[in-house]
């Protein structure tokens, strides 16, 4: 069995809040198939991103963060890193959605093409690759949602990362 590692971790600035307001306390979510856990995949307003938590540096970004691993199976781990991959190579042409974020909080289930935020990214390659089961449409998820979701399937560990 291969770990998979999901990350939540939380920003105070205003959309962050906002964000925060709709789901609960953490508004960002990454995931990670390395098993040091040093290189997360997510989107953020600069859009397709590889996340360094160790170098990891912002006003806004607050210490707490909290883990979350799965165990899976090889084929869907190399699934996961297809999927992953696919966005690695669409790098480019597709971006951040403040917009999709802003419908997802009023839960309005929506199909962006070259859009996304951090939890449709997270949910989307979780589900197109097997991991999980999610119930609702990838972009109807923010990051709280996903994991009050997968809650008994989850391993968790809460620290600094």
């Amino acid at each position: 069995m291969k770990k998979v590692t999901i990350l939540l971790s939380k920003y105070c600035d205003p959309f962050s809040k906002l964000i925060a307001l709709s789901s609960g306390e953490y508004t960002h979510i990454s995931i990670s198939l390395d098993p040091e856990e040093k290189e997360f995949y997510s989107f953020n307003i600069k859009g397709f991103i590889k996340e360094n938590w160790e170098n990891k540096k912002s006003k806004y970004l607050m210490p707490n963060r909290l883990r979350f691993y799965i165990h899976v199976n090889e084929e869907t781990f190399l699934k996961l890193k297809k999927e992953i991959q696919k966005f690695e190579e669409r790098k480019g042409e597709i971006k951040y959605s403040v917009f999709g974020t802003l419908l997802c909080i009023a839960r309005i289930p929506h199909n962006f093409k070259k859009e996304y935020f951090c939890s449709r990214f997270v949910a989307e390659v979780l589900t197109k690759s097997g991991a999980v089961r999610l119930k609702k449409k990838s972009s109807q998820y923010l990051p709280m949602h996903i994991i009050k979701e997968l809650k008994p399937h989850l391993v968790k560990k809460k620290g600094v990362v």
